[in-house]
């Protein structure tokens, strides 16, 4: 009985000490605006490690990274919170998470996984609350003739979407 009382008061301690991700997320949001971009997403492990993304319409700097650190660790203090801090642009392999992500990559190519399974790709007309995508469509009868078409995708249909690479 008395072991479980001290695992319980050892797990208080320790949720206790983990720092609150809303606190994070409001404090770095705040700075990413000044910055002139957005927070894509913030994430805290169980051990205390910060991961911040943020990205912005021209791209982000390792200056801006720099910035943004600096201005977290004199908000939440390393030696009282004891946590361990990363600032990054959104991975261009990851997955949009905001619509800004959507906003900045028009005229981009990307691959887009619906929520009933079904595939889709093509290049990011606009975005609003609806996704519009110009793909190709093979000709019927044509070996190597393609067809252009716009094709409307709603927001809440969207359960992924990612950027798709060309290396040429």
């Amino acid at each position: 009985m008395e072991k479980e009382k001290k695992r319980r008061f050892s797990l208080f301690l320790f949720y206790m000490t983990m720092i609150s991700k809303n606190k994070i997320r409001k404090s770095a949001e705040d700075k990413v605006k000044e910055l002139g971009g957005y927070l894509v997403d913030v994430k805290v492990s169980l051990n205390n490690i910060i991961t911040i993304y943020f990205d912005k319409i021209e791209g982000v700097s390792f200056e801006d990274c720099k910035e943004l650190s600096r201005y977290i660790e004199e908000v939440f203090d390393r030696d009282v919170e004891d946590y361990t801090l990363n600032v990054c642009s959104a991975g261009l392999d990851s997955t949009f998470k905001v619509d800004q992500q959507y906003h900045k990559n028009i005229g981009k190519e990307v691959g887009v996984l619906l929520l009933n399974g079904k595939r889709k790709r093509g290049v990011i007309i606009s975005y609003d609350d609806n996704l519009i995508l110009e793909t190709r469509k093979k000709k019927k009868g044509a070996r190597k003739e393609y067809i252009k078409e716009h094709i409307l995708i709603k927001k809440e249909e969207i359960k992924e979407t990612k950027l798709k690479l060309n290396f040429i």
